[in-house]
């Protein structure tokens, strides 16, 4: 059981027509995959899947990141337009656990340069883990602007208390073989993944933010 690129992009372009039909929006939608899961266990920790991919095109928007930094880095974070948190900001953060929800729902991707990370895990450990967006370690002399440019290309799978995994592959806007591609390397990062391979996914589906659901059929 497999899905070839063909299918994948006929299914996307169902989602968008579909989607069209009902009403233009004004505003460009996301396209969206769910895929569905069988035969794994959630009551064991283990199998609740929390992993990041990159994909080989443009998502689409911007990059809901923010940083964790001093000095250098936090000055070059701030230059390149990113939300910036100082160490004394951090430790204000633990003790307004209301803001530190919100600011972790607010953005998809942490970073934090490495000497800052015992200090994040301290204070926003508790708020930022069971949201799987505890930060990432900035590499020594890297261009930030460059390196936070790859999550413009990174999804997250993530599998909590139900077996379906659901994330976006880009915009409507966006030409349907990119679409297919984004969708293809999730798809393929999921089956590695799985103990069972490609048997284990259940179901694929495609939809636009406000459109139906389209059901991708198996060959």
């Amino acid at each position: 059981m497999s899905y070839t690129p063909n299918q994948l992009e006929e299914a996307i372009s169902q989602a968008k027509t579909k989607s069209n039909e009902r009403k233009q929006r004004k505003f460009t939608e996301t396209i969206e995959i769910s895929i569905g899961l069988r035969d794994i266990d959630l009551k064991n920790p283990a199998n609740r899947i929390n992993l990041e991919t990159l994909v080989p095109n443009d998502l689409g928007g911007k990059s809901s990141v923010a940083v964790f930094a001093e000095g250098d880095i936090a000055t070059k974070s701030k230059d390149s337009g990113l939300t910036t948190f100082s160490r004394e900001e951090i430790e204000r953060l633990a003790k307004e656990p209301k803001n530190a929800k919100k600011i972790a729902n607010q953005f998809s991707f942490f970073l934090a340069e490495p000497q800052l990370m015992p200090i994040v895990a301290k204070f926003l450990g508790k708020i930022l883990g069971p949201r799987g967006k505890m930060p990432k370690p900035i590499p020594p002399r890297v261009e930030i602007d460059k390196f936070v440019e790859r999550y413009k290309r990174t999804v997250k799978l993530r599998l909590k208390s139900t077996p379906v995994i659901n994330t976006k592959i880009g915009k409507a806007d966006h030409d349907n073989k990119a679409l297919a591609e984004n969708a293809n390397t999730i798809l393929q990062t999921l089956t590695a993944t799985l103990p069972k391979g490609v048997v284990q996914i259940n179901s694929v589906n495609f939809k636009t933010t406000m459109g139906p659901s389209i059901r991708l059929e198996r060959t």
